[in-house]
């Protein structure tokens, strides 16, 4: 694989998450989702491959890892060796993906302590640990703010927390995941890629989110 190298993300660009390219993407796809104005692909950690990663890299496009729903509840070691097996920089984002009926109904002490605990560890081994916050899930506006997390995705369904409340980290976010109209994402024109798009953009203390490229 070439050499990546950590970069700030842009105002404006379109970064799009994908399982299934996750898992079984081709150079092909990657190439289209470029010359349809994707600027960046969000990976699965678990799906993602080297190889895969390599087709996006090699088409132009940025890349960000993200864990799938409900894992952190064994600490950040697997997504850690996953990090290094797919040679990602220190420095880049790598997201948690908070929501989902384990999150739901989890006692909100308890689940604070867990993300915390990941969020800790991830920074430790040199990443930037990032949450995308979807629905469902329990947590509070000030109880997100408060978790180690330094960057923030406001993830689909406008989540709320335990008391119907909207939620809204202090910091704001700096990744927004748009809705679509459909259950889990959208075919992405002229690509065959089946997606969820999101916009990046600074939050309230100026901060983005960072990638890795080729």
């Amino acid at each position: 694989m070439n050499s990546m190298k950590t970069e700030i993300a842009f105002v404006g660009a379109r970064a799009v998450d994908s399982l299934p390219f996750s898992m079984g993407g081709t150079a092909t796809q990657a190439a289209a989702l470029k010359a349809t104005g994707v600027d960046c692909v969000i990976g699965y950690l678990g799906s993602i491959n080297k190889a895969r990663l390599a087709l996006i890299l090699a088409a132009g496009l940025a890349f960000m890892p993200v864990t799938t729903a409900g894992e952190y509840n064994d600490g950040a070691d697997d997504e850690i060796a996953q990090l290094a097996a797919l040679e990602i920089p220190k420095g880049t984002t790598v997201w948690l993906d908070l929501e989902g009926m384990k999150a739901w109904t989890a006692e909100p002490a308890a689940l604070i302590a867990k993300l915390s605990a990941w969020a800790t560890k991830i920074a430790a081994a040199g990443y930037m640990p990032g949450l995308y916050v979807g629905a469902p899930q329990p947590l509070t506006s000030k109880e997100l703010f408060q978790l180690p997390f330094v960057r923030y995705w406001w993830g689909l369904g406008k989540p709320i927390d335990r008391t119907g409340a909207l939620v809204y980290p202090d910091c704001g976010w700096c990744m927004i995941q748009q809705w679509h109209n459909q259950s889990n994402g959208m075919m992405w024109k002229d690509t065959g890629v089946f997606v969820d798009t999101n916009g990046i953009q600074c939050d309230h203390k100026g901060r983005l989110p960072v990638w890795v490229r080729a």
